[in-house]
């Protein structure tokens, strides 16, 4: 969204409400000893600190818009603020290092951190430590400090605009490129950003510094708490309505119900290939469910727990389908297995199957060391090791292994096939002392860009947002490494590709009444179910089974 960094104002009024109760306790506590004001913020930012780094291990998206998990960062400031009451004599030397060490994590962070960083956690430290140290020893100014190049006129004249800067620049970065109709890059988003400080420059001189410094509202507090009251209900009031009547996303006519079709067709795959090959280029009116609710549909595993996030390293029995059956069938790998659970699971039920779900996020199934926030994966490596042990000691009837095609290996490799294919070949050759039946589902084609959101903004042109084989296989080379694997191991593979993309490499957004994906990569939970009796087919599951 354009306006999604507005969450850091929410934020910041969610804290400003519990602010002056905080103050007040503080002067009950400290009456006339000023270091006691201390107290209660310290408090707050410990706990909210602690919630921060428990919260983004299991949910990041909370962790990082939710309140209670960044207040912290404002009580850091305000700890600071109280602490430069009676700014402290540093030694030159200690302050010209603490604001260049400051600046640097400041700066590191910005560089280092990206989509990969669980944040905020204990990542969020790293700059808001530096913020503290470049302003605790900013007080001095000290040679060769920081604070010389900080309070340069140029940089100054930044800082006035760094407000209206930060309001303006994410619309520009997030429509730029489509506007522009190219690729987002660094070139072009330096480009966009640095556009951005027109309409910041215009914003503080024509709509901010008026407001503020209007002669009508300077001196009188309660004209501004007013005006504040009023706009601040304005705006709620208009979010109500608008969330109270969203507006409609134009869309097709009633399509067939594709798990109906698959389930009743004598031959699931043939009937599958033909809705691919028929399914219109309109969201239809009847998709179920509804495009706004297919993100809130999750499975089992996700509901309970048993897909573990990136800090866990247990491997929790799920288990589902016929709890009681001595056929066990195990479904082992990432996120993107997990998204094979739906189907999987409607054949345990229909064939008394116990399934047992071993997921982990982005934990891959070949035995290779990954990076996870610029690190070694390890908790993977421990989880897949004790994964495998458990399914060597389940003697199950059949493992369903898979992952997706994404991750870097935490050590270059010289020749990626050879590297990655000895990694699956290890995990086959462990899974075969189970003597299961192993079959490898290789990873599943992958939207140009998020396909929620791209149908959204396209729903009577559906064809603007599937993409084409080759270009939505993630990657070949991993592909080709698990199916070398499988041949030197007996494993068997199953391409679902073609459950997907049409015969001629088209892999559609919708297909009937169903929607294939639910992000950018991962199958939707109710197409993979309507897709249980093509699995079946291609598990050689008979009547009985």
């Amino acid at each position: 969204s354009p306006f999604q960094h507005f969450w850091s104002l929410a934020v910041e009024e969610q804290f400003y409400l519990l602010w002056p109760l905080l103050l007040v306790l503080g002067w009950r506590l400290s009456r006339r000893r000023r270091a006691l004001l201390a107290i209660p913020l310290v408090a707050l930012c410990v706990m909210s600190f602690g919630l921060s780094v428990h919260v983004t291990g299991r949910s990041a998206p909370w962790a990082y818009f939710g309140s209670h998990t960044r207040a912290w960062e404002l009580g850091a400031g305000a700890l600071v603020a109280l602490a430069l009451l009676r700014p402290p004599r540093l030694p030159d030397g200690v302050a010209v290092a603490m604001t260049w060490a400051g600046l640097a994590c400041v700066i590191g962070a910005a560089l280092r951190f990206d989509a990969d960083t669980p944040f905020p956690g204990t990542a969020a430290a790293v700059p808001v430590i530096g913020a503290v140290l470049v302003l605790v020893g900013g007080t001095s100014s000290a040679w060769p400090a920081a604070r010389r190049m900080l309070t340069a006129r140029p940089v100054t004249w930044l800082g006035g605009l760094s407000y209206s800067w930060y309001l303006w620049h994410w619309p520009f970065l997030v429509i730029g490129p489509k506007a522009l109709d190219r690729p987002a890059g660094t070139h072009l988003e330096l480009a966009l950003g640095a556009a951005a400080l027109l309409p910041a420059w215009l914003t503080l001189r024509l709509v901010e510094n008026p407001v503020r410094f209007h002669r009508a509202l300077r001196g009188r507090p309660g004209r501004g708490l007013r005006l504040g009251l009023a706009l601040s209900a304005l705006t709620a009031s208009t979010a109500l309505v608008a969330a109270s009547f969203p507006p409609s996303i134009s869309s097709g006519e009633p399509a067939p119900v594709l798990k109906d079709a698959l389930a009743s067709a004598p031959d699931p795959g043939a009937r599958l290939t033909q809705a691919l090959d028929t399914t219109g280029t309109r969201l239809p009116d009847n998709l179920t469910p509804p495009l706004t609710g297919i993100t809130d549909v999750r499975s089992a595993v996700y509901r309970d727990g048993c897909h573990q996030n990136y800090a866990g390293t247990s491997v929790p029995m799920c288990v589902y389908g016929d709890r009681s059956s001595k056929h066990v069938v195990v479904l082992f790998g990432d996120s993107h297995a997990a998204q094979w659970f739906p189907a999987l699971n409607a054949l345990a039920v229909q064939h008394h199957w116990r399934l047992l779900s071993m997921t982990k996020a982005s934990c891959k199934a070949a035995t290779v060391t990954t990076l996870n926030a610029h690190r070694p994966y390890t908790t993977c490596d421990r989880w897949r090791a004790d994964a495998l042990a458990r399914i060597e000691k389940l003697r199950p009837s059949l493992v369903l292994v898979s992952s997706s095609d994404a991750g870097t290996p935490a050590k270059t490799m010289r020749d990626p096939l050879a590297g990655w294919t000895d990694g699956y070949v290890r995990t086959f050759r462990r899974l075969a002392r189970s003597d299961a039946r192993v079959v490898a589902l290789l990873d599943t084609p992958w939207p140009r860009e998020d396909a929620l959101d791209c149908a959204a903004i396209h729903p009577l042109h559906l064809r603007d947002c599937s993409v084409r084989v080759p270009e939505a296989l993630h990657d070949v080379t991993r592909r080709n490494a698990t199916k070398a694997a499988a041949r030197s191991t007996g494993v068997a593979v199953i391409d679902p590709s073609p459950w997907l993309c049409t015969t001629h490499g088209d892999c559609p957004v919708a297909v009937y009444d169903t929607f294939v994906y639910r992000d950018e990569s991962h199958v939707a939970e109710g197409y993979a179910e309507a897709l249980a009796p093509v699995l079946g087919r291609a598990l050689g599951v008979r009547s009985g089974n």
